[in-house]
């Protein structure tokens, strides 16, 4: 009998051990981690050398300047890549510390980043109704009920973007750089003849594509619009250039342009309008040629750009 009781304590002692292993590795399992930090470096793709030869830019916090002027604007979507669900949301302003570095926090698996980096003016954020959809600038914010479609703004200026695909897991890298290359074309109007004393702006009216979605990373449909500038602290003096930044179709598109010359009372000094006037992701488009004392015809030529061509036309 003793022996039958001591046979059946050292069972139960035994039973549980087994059960408290058990409850340990369900433990285990259960705070097993499900999501990682990834920090995301943005550089500037392709640029052109010194001697004209396409190079691929330093993916450092530096590059996030292009010609000499800094970009104010990232945007980051992160969607996933089986679903393509977009899950959060990281609007990043210049004055963040970790402006262009920032750290990501990624759920396990399959990812797509999709990265806008701009220094347009009042870059927003629009839902699918046109609406803004708010953000709090330098905070990491997961997509609910409404998700953001397109990246507008009021004025268009320099903008690059890409997309990434991204694997999180154990094991997985923690850092990914990002080439990002311009999504925009660049309009240079070269004035030949001198300011009058009178001028006032000048105008510039065309078809010109104001928003980029996010689902095709490529822009939306073009509207007409007017491009306004102020000359009258240029009055005298001869040789101004001006530049205008297009968010333009991974192809290209060509448009008619008006441009104006005004004065302060009266009709305009000129009206020019030149017709399919080309515009290139990366390229320059520069019109060049008297404004105030026009002739009307015009000619078109390939001038070197950023990336080693482009259109001039003269008028």
């Amino acid at each position: 009998m003793r022996t039958n009781l001591m046979m059946a304590a050292i069972a139960a002692v035994s039973m549980a051990f087994i059960s408290c292993g058990s409850d340990n590795e369900n433990l285990v399992e259960d705070v097993k981690p499900v999501k990682a930090h990834v920090k995301v470096v943005c550089g500037m793709g392709v640029s052109v050398s010194p001697m004209g030869t396409p190079m691929r830019a330093p993916m450092s916090r530096a590059a996030l300047s292009a010609n000499g002027k800094a970009l104010t604007d990232i945007y980051i979507l992160d969607y996933d890549k089986v679903t393509g669900k977009l899950l959060q949301v990281l609007h990043q302003t210049s004055t963040a510390s970790d402006f262009a570095e920032p750290d990501l926090t990624l759920d396990y698996g399959e990812h797509v980043l999709k990265v806008v980096a701009t220094r347009s003016q009042e870059s927003t954020l629009w839902n699918a109704e046109n609406i803004t959809w708010q953000v709090e600038p330098n905070i990491l914010t997961p997509v609910t009920a409404t998700q953001p479609v397109m990246l507008t703004s009021s004025k268009t200026s320099d903008t690059f973007g890409a997309e990434k695909k991204v694997s999180v897991g154990i094991g997985k890298t923690t850092t990914v750089s990002i080439a990002l290359d311009r999504l925009v074309a660049k309009l240079v109007v070269n004035s030949t003849d001198v300011f009058p004393d009178d001028c006032t702006t000048i105008t510039l009216d065309m078809q010109e594509y104001k928003s980029l979605s996010w689902a095709t990373m490529d822009v939306m449909e073009a509207v007409g619009n007017q491009r306004t500038v102020d000359v009258q602290g240029y009055r005298g003096t001869t040789g101004t250039t001006f530049a205008f930044y297009l968010l333009t179709p991974k192809a290209g598109y060509q448009t008619d342009i008006t441009l104006r010359t005004n004065r302060a009372e009266g009709a305009p000094y000129s009206a020019i309008t030149m017709e399919n006037v080309p515009l290139e992701r990366n390229k320059v488009t520069t019109i060049t040629g008297p404004l105030y004392k026009h002739g009307q015809s015009f000619q078109m030529t390939v001038n070197d750009t950023w990336d080693n061509e482009g259109h001039d036309i003269n008028i």
